[in-house]
């Protein structure tokens, strides 16, 4: 498929996501929080930020001591993040890229602990720059006296499309064409000591959101032929079609996001069996022969790659029998203890892992003898259907889906079943959706049942 084939496919793409109207605060978190941890994680690992995805989670909820890894690459994820959460608040409406703007993002993204590179944060570059592209052959960047009149003339050309396209004048680029060729030409000037490949996709997804169009990110697998597309049209005069091509495919997969998150399906992207590797390599050489013994990290890692999204289905199915009932309320609970809504356990699970506070031990304890007070031992989901409408039984019922963490195993029980499963393990997709199915189905029997 051509790029121009694939730029109506975005806008056909686009046209239905719009169609929707005004999303939910609900779905609009659930997809910011998305865009943030992709975006956040992927465009500062390409510039050899050493943080792992978990741990720029970790970051984004306000951790900021990340155990054994460079304050520098901490702070410019927390940065990067800020940054990036004010333009998704934005979103679609005016825009004028300046000077003075593009400075202040740099500023935003950057950490230096030397005090001579400090000073050159958020100001163009004084010494030359270059790269070693894929062919490991040097490219040389715009010379630093080249930069102010550069950037100059970039900011007027694109303030000029950004007219050009608000105006609905003849000839007007298209949103998109603006945005990737000013991803192409910035970076072809590097206008910083460093940081230029970040804030280029900042800028460009600046850009796309200014539009109304979502932001896209690199993903590791996608890195080479990113560089090689941008290599080949820096030193040799390649096609910038290809790139804008593999751009457009990212675009059209933030675009789908949207429309899964819309339509209420998941939007994690988990690899299973990849998860499950790194998480027994982690934890198991650590506890006995029985297995990987349980601790309130591996429930956020069960959490976080399959019951958060089990929790979210569940009570998105049960919600199409509120309307037979007089009162409905569905709430999620840790321990015993809850609250309405998958988002508040959410936060319960991670401050318990990602903000916990060191312990102290008074003189004769020893860690094996401390329990800490917040360890999850249960964590669950109910929904309360009080007084069915039709008929003279007034009835009511509470389905629920609970998960038990015993020592070297868990359960999750449902609809009157139990599945064990050693810490480590995960639920399969097609587990899942099975228990989720199970779930509904037992509670639509038991209405009818009870409505006779």
């Amino acid at each position: 498929m051509s790029y121009t084939e694939k730029r109506n496919q975005i806008d056909t793409l686009q046209q239905k996501i719009n169609a929707h109207g005004e999303l939910s605060p609900e779905v609009k978190k659930k997809i910011n929080y998305k865009f943030r941890l992709d975006w956040n994680y992927y465009s500062n690992s390409m510039e050899g930020n050493t943080l792992t995805m978990d741990e720029t989670r970790s970051v984004m909820v306000g951790n900021l001591t990340v155990g054994g890894k460079p304050i520098k690459d901490v702070l410019e994820i927390k940065g990067h993040d800020e940054v990036i959460s004010d333009m998704l608040k934005i979103g679609k409406g005016e825009l004028r890229l300046s000077e003075k703007r593009i400075k202040e993002i740099h500023k935003g993204i950057m950490y230096e602990e030397d005090k001579e590179k400090e000073k050159k944060i958020g100001a163009w570059k004084t010494d030359p720059n270059y790269v070693i592209n894929y062919k490991g052959e040097k490219f040389e960047f715009a010379a630093p006296a080249d930069v102010p009149e550069k950037m100059h003339d970039l900011l007027n050309k694109a303030n000029a499309a950004i007219d050009a396209i608000q105006q609905n004048k003849k000839g007007a680029p298209h949103p998109i064409d603006l945005a990737l060729q000013f991803h192409l030409d910035y970076v072809l000037i590097h206008p910083f000591y460093d940081g230029n490949g970040r804030t280029a996709r900042i800028l460009t997804n600046l850009l796309l959101i200014s539009f109304g169009y979502p932001p896209f990110w690199v993903k590791t697998n996608e890195r080479s032929i990113y560089n090689q597309y941008i290599g080949d049209i820096q030193g040799y005069g390649g096609n910038p079609d290809l790139f804008f091509e593999s751009a457009a495919d990212m675009i059209l997969r933030s675009q789908q996001l949207v429309l899964d998150a819309i339509e209420g399906k998941s939007i994690e992207e988990v690899d299973d069996l990849a998860k499950e590797i790194e998480i027994w390599k982690k934890y198991a050489s650590l506890n006995k022969v029985d297995g990987i013994k349980r601790n309130d990290e591996i429930v956020y890692e069960l959490y976080h790659n399959g019951i958060k999204e089990m929790f979210e289905q569940f009570e998105q199915k049960h919600r199409q029998f509120y309307d037979m009932f007089q009162k409905s309320v569905c709430n999620t609970y840790k321990n015993g203890g809850g609250r309405a809504g998958v988002e508040w356990l959410t936060e319960e699970i991670d401050k318990i892992v990602l903000k916990a506070q060191p312990v102290f031990y008074k003189a004769g304890e020893t860690p094996e003898t401390i329990v800490p007070d917040d360890t999850i031992r249960n964590l669950f989901i109910q929904v309360n259907l009080q007084e069915y409408k039709f008929g003279t039984n007034a009835f009511s019922v509470t389905p629920s889906l609970t998960f038990e963490f015993a020592p070297y195993k868990y359960a999750v029980r449902f609809a009157n079943k139990k599945i064990e499963k050693p810490y480590g393990e995960f639920l399969n997709a097609e587990e899942r959706k099975e228990i989720i199915v199970e779930c509904v189905k037992s509670l639509f029997a038991d209405i009818k049942s009870k409505a006779k």
